[in-house]
Protein backbone atom coordinates (compact mmCIF):
# COMPACT_ATOMS: atom_id res chain seq x y z
CA UNK A 1 0.00 0.00 0.00
CA UNK A 2 1.29 3.20 -0.96
CA UNK A 3 2.17 5.89 1.48
CA UNK A 4 -0.73 8.64 2.50
CA UNK A 5 0.19 12.10 0.97
CA UNK A 6 -0.11 15.42 3.34
CA UNK A 7 0.60 18.73 1.78
CA UNK A 8 1.03 21.58 3.92
CA UNK A 9 0.56 25.48 2.71
CA UNK A 10 0.73 27.63 5.13
CA UNK A 11 1.02 31.46 5.23
CA UNK A 12 5.37 31.96 4.33
CA UNK A 13 6.78 35.37 3.96
CA UNK A 14 10.19 37.03 5.21
CA UNK A 15 8.11 38.68 7.94
CA UNK A 16 6.00 36.26 9.75
CA UNK A 17 6.81 32.47 10.73
CA UNK A 18 4.06 31.71 12.94
CA UNK A 19 2.25 29.72 10.35
CA UNK A 20 4.85 27.83 9.12
CA UNK A 21 6.27 26.71 12.80
CA UNK A 22 2.49 25.18 13.63
CA UNK A 23 2.24 23.60 10.39
CA UNK A 24 6.21 21.93 10.94
CA UNK A 25 5.05 20.62 14.45
CA UNK A 26 2.33 19.46 12.72
CA UNK A 27 4.23 17.93 10.05
CA UNK A 28 6.68 16.46 12.85
CA UNK A 29 4.01 15.31 15.71
CA UNK A 30 2.33 13.56 12.44
CA UNK A 31 5.39 11.69 11.33
CA UNK A 32 6.03 10.89 14.82
CA UNK A 33 2.32 8.93 15.54
CA UNK A 34 2.20 7.36 11.67
CA UNK A 35 5.63 5.99 11.79
CA UNK A 36 6.87 5.86 7.84
CA UNK A 37 3.55 5.97 6.29
CA UNK A 38 3.54 9.43 5.20
CA UNK A 39 4.51 11.50 2.35
CA UNK A 40 5.21 15.25 3.84
CA UNK A 41 5.39 18.11 1.68
CA UNK A 42 5.69 21.65 1.90
CA UNK A 43 4.65 24.77 -0.68
CA UNK A 44 6.59 27.92 0.68
CA UNK A 45 8.21 31.46 -0.56
CA UNK A 46 11.73 30.85 -1.39
CA UNK A 47 12.81 33.87 -0.19
CA UNK A 48 12.21 32.97 3.68
CA UNK A 49 15.36 32.02 5.72
CA UNK A 50 13.12 28.78 6.82
CA UNK A 51 13.07 27.84 3.38
CA UNK A 52 16.30 26.03 3.15
CA UNK A 53 16.11 24.17 6.09
CA UNK A 54 12.75 22.59 6.11
CA UNK A 55 13.33 18.83 6.93
CA UNK A 56 10.51 17.66 4.52
CA UNK A 57 10.36 17.92 0.74
CA UNK A 58 9.72 21.22 -0.24
CA UNK A 59 8.15 23.28 -3.43
CA UNK A 60 9.55 26.87 -3.40
CA UNK A 61 7.98 29.85 -5.30
CA UNK A 62 8.86 33.07 -5.54
CA UNK A 63 5.52 34.60 -3.65
CA UNK A 64 3.46 33.50 -0.67
CA UNK A 65 1.54 30.34 -1.68
CA UNK A 66 -1.73 32.31 -1.61
CA UNK A 67 -0.53 34.94 -4.40
CA UNK A 68 0.83 31.58 -6.35
CA UNK A 69 -2.51 30.50 -8.10
CA UNK A 70 -1.69 28.58 -11.02
CA UNK A 71 1.55 26.98 -9.68
CA UNK A 72 -0.20 25.44 -6.53
CA UNK A 73 -2.79 24.73 -8.72
CA UNK A 74 -0.59 22.71 -10.88
CA UNK A 75 1.24 21.22 -8.21
CA UNK A 76 -1.69 19.88 -6.00
CA UNK A 77 -2.82 18.46 -9.23
CA UNK A 78 0.04 16.86 -9.90
CA UNK A 79 0.78 15.55 -6.25
CA UNK A 80 -2.18 14.27 -5.41
CA UNK A 81 -2.35 14.93 -1.54
CA UNK A 82 -4.91 12.28 0.52
CA UNK A 83 -4.85 15.73 2.67
CA UNK A 84 -4.31 19.59 2.48
CA UNK A 85 -3.23 21.84 5.05
CA UNK A 86 -3.82 25.57 4.92
CA UNK A 87 -2.86 27.35 7.36
CA UNK A 88 -4.10 30.92 6.98
CA UNK A 89 -3.64 30.50 3.27
CA UNK A 90 -4.93 29.54 0.42
CA UNK A 91 -7.39 30.22 -2.07
CA UNK A 92 -11.14 28.80 -3.65
CA UNK A 93 -9.12 27.55 -6.95
CA UNK A 94 -6.02 25.65 -4.80
CA UNK A 95 -9.17 24.36 -2.56
CA UNK A 96 -11.37 23.34 -5.41
CA UNK A 97 -7.62 21.97 -7.13
CA UNK A 98 -7.33 19.68 -4.00
CA UNK A 99 -11.30 18.26 -3.72
CA UNK A 100 -10.90 17.50 -7.73
CA UNK A 101 -8.22 15.35 -6.87
CA UNK A 102 -10.16 13.82 -3.78
CA UNK A 103 -8.41 15.40 -0.56
CA UNK A 104 -9.67 16.45 2.29
CA UNK A 105 -9.26 20.10 2.79
CA UNK A 106 -8.26 21.84 6.36
CA UNK A 107 -8.19 25.21 7.15
CA UNK A 108 -6.52 27.27 10.13
CA UNK A 109 -7.15 30.47 10.43
CA UNK A 110 -6.26 32.54 14.06
CA UNK A 111 -8.38 35.84 13.89
CA UNK A 112 -11.44 37.18 13.26
CA UNK A 113 -10.79 38.80 9.60
CA UNK A 114 -8.98 35.42 8.54
CA UNK A 115 -11.70 32.90 10.09
CA UNK A 116 -14.46 35.18 7.59
CA UNK A 117 -12.21 33.84 4.58
CA UNK A 118 -13.47 30.32 5.35
CA UNK A 119 -16.67 31.50 5.28
CA UNK A 120 -16.46 32.96 1.84
CA UNK A 121 -19.35 31.62 -0.21
CA UNK A 122 -17.05 30.35 -2.83
CA UNK A 123 -15.73 28.00 0.04
CA UNK A 124 -18.79 26.14 -0.17
CA UNK A 125 -17.74 22.53 -0.08
CA UNK A 126 -14.47 23.18 -0.48
CA UNK A 127 -13.48 22.92 3.63
CA UNK A 128 -13.94 19.87 5.46
CA UNK A 129 -12.73 21.13 8.46
CA UNK A 130 -11.99 25.03 9.68
CA UNK A 131 -10.05 25.25 12.96
CA UNK A 132 -9.35 28.37 15.08
CA UNK A 133 -6.24 28.58 16.69
CA UNK A 134 -7.57 30.53 19.52
CA UNK A 135 -8.99 30.32 22.87
CA UNK A 136 -12.71 31.87 23.27
CA UNK A 137 -11.54 34.55 24.87
CA UNK A 138 -9.17 36.08 22.41
CA UNK A 139 -11.35 36.25 19.37
CA UNK A 140 -14.89 37.65 18.90
CA UNK A 141 -18.51 35.57 18.32
CA UNK A 142 -19.29 34.63 14.94
CA UNK A 143 -21.66 37.39 13.67
CA UNK A 144 -25.30 36.51 12.97
CA UNK A 145 -24.68 36.76 9.38
CA UNK A 146 -21.46 34.13 9.79
CA UNK A 147 -24.17 31.54 11.46
CA UNK A 148 -27.06 32.65 8.94
CA UNK A 149 -24.69 31.71 6.34
CA UNK A 150 -23.33 28.68 7.95
CA UNK A 151 -26.79 26.99 8.54
CA UNK A 152 -27.79 28.19 4.86
CA UNK A 153 -24.56 27.08 3.33
CA UNK A 154 -22.45 23.74 3.00
CA UNK A 155 -19.59 25.92 5.01
CA UNK A 156 -17.35 24.78 7.95
CA UNK A 157 -18.13 25.67 10.90
CA UNK A 158 -15.26 27.26 12.58
CA UNK A 159 -14.23 25.72 15.75
CA UNK A 160 -12.26 27.63 18.54
CA UNK A 161 -9.55 24.94 19.50
CA UNK A 162 -6.68 27.43 21.14
CA UNK A 163 -3.26 27.34 20.07
CA UNK A 164 -1.25 24.52 19.25
CA UNK A 165 1.07 23.17 21.86
CA UNK A 166 3.23 20.05 22.20
CA UNK A 167 4.39 20.03 25.68
CA UNK A 168 7.48 18.29 26.94
CA UNK A 169 7.94 15.87 29.53
CA UNK A 170 9.61 16.75 32.61
CA UNK A 171 13.02 15.09 31.75
CA UNK A 172 13.04 16.76 28.38
CA UNK A 173 12.51 19.68 30.15
CA UNK A 174 15.47 19.64 32.32
CA UNK A 175 17.54 18.49 29.89
CA UNK A 176 16.96 22.31 28.14
CA UNK A 177 17.50 24.00 31.00
CA UNK A 178 21.00 21.96 31.71
CA UNK A 179 21.64 22.77 28.26
CA UNK A 180 21.92 26.45 28.68
CA UNK A 181 22.99 26.52 32.86
CA UNK A 182 19.64 27.68 33.56
CA UNK A 183 17.27 27.45 36.86
CA UNK A 184 13.26 27.43 36.61
CA UNK A 185 12.08 30.54 37.37
CA UNK A 186 15.67 31.99 37.83
CA UNK A 187 15.82 33.68 34.32
CA UNK A 188 13.20 35.41 31.68
CA UNK A 189 12.98 34.38 27.85
CA UNK A 190 12.26 36.96 25.20
CA UNK A 191 11.13 36.76 21.37
CA UNK A 192 9.87 39.58 18.95
CA UNK A 193 8.47 36.55 16.77
CA UNK A 194 10.21 35.86 13.27
CA UNK A 195 13.25 38.67 13.82
CA UNK A 196 12.03 39.74 10.39
CA UNK A 197 9.38 42.69 11.67
CA UNK A 198 10.06 45.96 11.23
CA UNK A 199 8.67 49.07 13.25
CA UNK A 200 9.30 52.67 12.70
CA UNK A 201 12.65 52.21 11.49
CA UNK A 202 14.11 49.15 13.93
CA UNK A 203 14.09 45.67 13.91
CA UNK A 204 11.69 44.68 16.76
CA UNK A 205 14.33 42.43 17.90
CA UNK A 206 16.89 44.88 18.61
CA UNK A 207 14.49 47.20 20.33
CA UNK A 208 13.15 43.81 22.68
CA UNK A 209 17.32 42.50 23.10
CA UNK A 210 18.18 46.06 24.37
CA UNK A 211 15.11 45.81 27.04
CA UNK A 212 16.49 42.54 27.89
CA UNK A 213 20.01 43.69 28.89
CA UNK A 214 18.24 46.50 31.10
CA UNK A 215 15.93 44.62 32.43
CA UNK A 216 18.63 41.85 33.15
CA UNK A 217 20.53 44.55 34.94
CA UNK A 218 17.91 46.05 37.42
CA UNK A 219 16.57 42.59 38.16
CA UNK A 220 19.57 40.40 38.48
CA UNK A 221 17.77 37.64 36.16
CA UNK A 222 19.28 36.11 33.23
CA UNK A 223 17.97 36.84 30.01
CA UNK A 224 17.48 34.66 27.03
CA UNK A 225 16.37 36.37 23.44
CA UNK A 226 15.72 34.38 20.67
CA UNK A 227 15.87 36.41 17.30
CA UNK A 228 13.95 34.49 15.25
CA UNK A 229 15.14 32.57 12.25
CA UNK A 230 14.44 35.68 9.74
CA UNK A 231 17.15 38.20 11.48
CA UNK A 232 19.24 38.57 9.16
CA UNK A 233 22.27 40.30 11.64
CA UNK A 234 24.96 39.17 13.15
CA UNK A 235 23.76 38.19 16.89
CA UNK A 236 24.99 40.82 19.59
CA UNK A 237 26.71 39.57 22.29
CA UNK A 238 26.06 40.24 26.03
CA UNK A 239 27.33 39.04 29.52
CA UNK A 240 24.15 38.88 31.15
CA UNK A 241 21.61 37.89 28.01
CA UNK A 242 21.92 34.21 25.82
CA UNK A 243 21.29 35.16 22.15
CA UNK A 244 20.28 32.47 20.00
CA UNK A 245 19.22 32.63 16.48
CA UNK A 246 15.86 29.94 16.58
CA UNK A 247 15.14 27.04 19.31
CA UNK A 248 12.97 24.13 17.87
CA UNK A 249 9.16 23.99 19.04
CA UNK A 250 9.93 22.00 22.01
CA UNK A 251 13.32 23.79 23.52
CA UNK A 252 10.99 26.80 23.33
CA UNK A 253 8.17 25.62 25.16
CA UNK A 254 9.90 24.53 27.94
CA UNK A 255 12.40 27.34 28.71
CA UNK A 256 8.56 29.65 28.09
CA UNK A 257 6.98 27.18 30.75
CA UNK A 258 10.13 27.73 33.14
CA UNK A 259 10.88 31.14 32.77
CA UNK A 260 9.90 33.56 35.86
CA UNK A 261 8.58 35.80 33.23
CA UNK A 262 8.38 36.57 29.20
CA UNK A 263 8.97 39.69 26.98
CA UNK A 264 7.03 38.91 23.91
CA UNK A 265 5.50 40.45 20.68
CA UNK A 266 1.34 39.59 20.36
CA UNK A 267 1.71 36.15 18.33
CA UNK A 268 1.28 32.94 19.20
CA UNK A 269 4.05 32.68 21.73
CA UNK A 270 1.53 35.16 23.98
CA UNK A 271 -0.62 32.11 23.82
CA UNK A 272 1.93 29.95 24.75
CA UNK A 273 2.89 32.05 28.07
CA UNK A 274 -1.07 31.82 28.76
CA UNK A 275 -1.43 28.44 28.14
CA UNK A 276 1.51 27.10 30.43
CA UNK A 277 1.01 29.94 33.18
CA UNK A 278 3.88 32.60 32.39
CA UNK A 279 3.10 35.78 32.95
CA UNK A 280 3.90 38.48 30.09
CA UNK A 281 5.19 41.68 29.14
CA UNK A 282 3.59 42.15 25.27
CA UNK A 283 4.06 44.90 22.50
CA UNK A 284 1.94 44.62 19.40
CA UNK A 285 4.43 44.42 16.37
CA UNK A 286 1.72 43.98 13.53
CA UNK A 287 -1.42 45.45 12.73
CA UNK A 288 -3.13 41.80 13.38
CA UNK A 289 -1.73 41.33 16.62
CA UNK A 290 -3.29 44.83 18.29
CA UNK A 291 -6.66 43.06 19.05
CA UNK A 292 -5.30 39.54 20.54
CA UNK A 293 -3.38 41.92 22.65
CA UNK A 294 -5.75 43.32 23.74
CA UNK A 295 -7.95 40.39 24.23
CA UNK A 296 -5.22 38.70 26.15
CA UNK A 297 -4.50 41.71 28.46
CA UNK A 298 -7.93 41.52 29.64
CA UNK A 299 -7.11 38.36 31.12
CA UNK A 300 -4.75 40.21 34.00
CA UNK A 301 -1.92 37.99 33.73
CA UNK A 302 -0.51 40.11 30.21
CA UNK A 303 0.91 43.66 30.70
CA UNK A 304 0.69 45.86 27.62
CA UNK A 305 3.64 47.84 26.52
CA UNK A 306 4.22 50.25 24.15
CA UNK A 307 7.51 49.39 21.43
CA UNK A 308 9.70 51.38 23.38
CA UNK A 309 12.61 50.10 25.15
CA UNK A 310 11.86 52.42 28.36
CA UNK A 311 8.33 51.67 28.57
CA UNK A 312 9.02 47.91 28.24
CA UNK A 313 11.92 48.24 30.96
CA UNK A 314 8.85 49.89 33.02
CA UNK A 315 6.19 47.54 32.42
CA UNK A 316 8.70 44.50 33.31
CA UNK A 317 9.39 46.11 36.87
CA UNK A 318 5.29 46.98 37.49
CA UNK A 319 5.00 43.10 36.49
CA UNK A 320 7.42 41.91 39.05
CA UNK A 321 6.15 44.29 41.98
CA UNK A 322 4.90 41.81 44.93
CA UNK A 323 2.45 41.03 46.12
CA UNK A 324 0.77 42.22 42.39
CA UNK A 325 3.11 39.27 41.02
CA UNK A 326 2.20 36.73 43.27
CA UNK A 327 -1.99 38.02 42.66
CA UNK A 328 -1.29 37.41 39.31
CA UNK A 329 -0.07 33.98 39.16
CA UNK A 330 -3.21 33.60 41.24
CA UNK A 331 -5.19 34.57 38.27
CA UNK A 332 -4.23 31.49 35.84
CA UNK A 333 -7.21 28.84 37.44
CA UNK A 334 -9.54 31.44 36.15
CA UNK A 335 -8.71 31.24 32.50
CA UNK A 336 -9.76 28.65 30.43
CA UNK A 337 -6.98 27.95 27.57
CA UNK A 338 -7.73 25.38 25.48
CA UNK A 339 -4.84 24.01 23.66
CA UNK A 340 -5.50 22.55 19.97
CA UNK A 341 -2.95 19.85 20.10
CA UNK A 342 -4.85 16.46 20.61
CA UNK A 343 -8.07 17.82 18.56
CA UNK A 344 -5.90 19.06 15.03
CA UNK A 345 -3.26 16.14 15.60
CA UNK A 346 -6.64 13.64 15.51
CA UNK A 347 -8.33 15.27 13.46
CA UNK A 348 -5.91 15.26 10.47
CA UNK A 349 -5.13 11.36 11.21
CA UNK A 350 -8.89 10.59 11.14
CA UNK A 351 -8.71 12.42 7.75
CA UNK A 352 -5.52 10.36 6.45
CA UNK A 353 -7.03 7.36 7.72
CA UNK A 354 -10.40 8.41 6.39
CA UNK A 355 -12.43 7.86 9.80
CA UNK A 356 -15.73 10.28 10.34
Amino acid sequence: MSNKRLLFIPVSSPQGIGEYMRSLLLAQSLQNECSNTLDIHFILNKHTAYAKSCPFNTTLLEHSPTKELDKVCQFITEYKPDVVIFDCAGRAAHMKAAKKVGAKVVFISQHAKKRAKGLKLNRINLIDSHWVVQPDYCIEPLSWAEKTKIDMFSLAMPKNVGPYIAFSSKQQTQQVLDTYKLDKKDYFIVSAGSGGHLLNGENCADVFFAAAEQISSKTGLKGMVVFGANYNKTLPTSSTVISLTSLDNSEFLSLLEQAKFALLSAGDTLLQAIAVNTPAVACAISKDQNERLTSCESTGVVLKARFDKNDIVNKVEALLIEPHFKELLSKYSRIKSPQGYEVITQGVKNMLLDKH
